[in-house]
């Protein structure tokens, strides 16, 4: 019994501090938003509005003018803004009609936001400028996509990725594939750098022509002082006959000259 009372005082002690928490939660709220000057509100209010008056009006070539004279500027917030609406122009449509504008107190300064009606979706613009008023911190377009059109973006992104990583893959692996190719040239290379490094080889010379046999001299008569000759012509003419069996002396032979033959069955 006493531990069911004491679980039931817990229980109110953490609804009663809950509760408390919130109060103390709401009129901090609340005191941060009477603490708005009212000539702040309304300054905010009426620049909000203005400058979605100002997008709304602005065609396409303006849109690029503007563009191009913030960056020249260096005006980095208005670029973004001006890029931001370029990209959800046509998703929105023509304009219908604008809601109140609220002002918020911010940890830098203070933000406007106008819910504004479009022919395709509704869209939230958001003003964010510093606690002096005196520079815009940034702008913000926020349309309403419904379920499905936020899931088919998902899938186009996923497939964008996934494409643009097998591109990627596909061009590394024919990359690799070409790396054979690559060795083959650097060898073709050293080749011929090893070619021209390589001292000149004097070519041949050209075989000489071959001689000609010479012609037969012409037969010539043997002068009469030839002994030695005239000796071996008789013993051989000697010789011949012996083996003929007609003996021939050598005191009978004269040997008075000496004639080549053309025959040459002495060969």
């Amino acid at each position: 019994m006493k531990q069911n009372v004491k679980r039931i005082w817990l229980c109110l002690c953490m609804a009663v501090c809950l509760f408390v928490l919130s109060g103390c939660g709401s009129a901090a709220q609340a005191e941060a938003e009477e603490e708005i000057d009212v000539m702040i509100v309304m300054t905010l209010e009426s620049g909000a509005s203005q400058y979605l008056d100002q997008f709304n009006a602005m065609t396409d070539e303006e849109i690029e003018q503007t563009i191009a004279d913030s960056v020249k500027n260096k005006d980095t917030v208005m670029e973004g803004a001006l890029k931001s609406w370029q990209s959800i122009k046509e998703d929105l449509g023509a304009y219908v009609s604008s809601g109140p504008v609220t002002v918020e107190a911010s940890e830098d300064g203070y933000v406007a936001r106008i819910n504004a009606q479009f022919e395709k979706r509704n869209m939230e613009f958001s003003l964010m400028v510093d606690e002096d008023l005196r520079y815009i911190t940034g702008m913000s377009f926020a349309p309403e996509y419904t379920v499905a059109e936020n899931m088919t973006k998902a899938l186009m992104n996923m497939l964008m990725g996934m494409g643009t990583v097998f591109v990627v893959l596909i061009f590394i692996s024919w990359l690799i594939s070409c790396f054979k190719y690559i060795s083959v040239f650097e060898k073709n290379m050293k080749n011929k750098e090893a070619a021209k490094a390589a001292p000149a080889v004097t070519a041949p010379a050209p075989a000489a022509a071959p001689v000609l046999a010479a012609a037969p001299a012409p037969a010539v008569e043997t002068p009469a002082d030839d002994s030695e000759l005239i000796a071996v012509i008789t013993a051989a003419i000697v010789a011949a006959s012996a083996a003929a069996g007609t003996p021939v002396s050598a005191d009978g032979l004269v040997v008075r000259s000496i004639k080549r033959v053309p025959n040459r069955k002495w060969k």
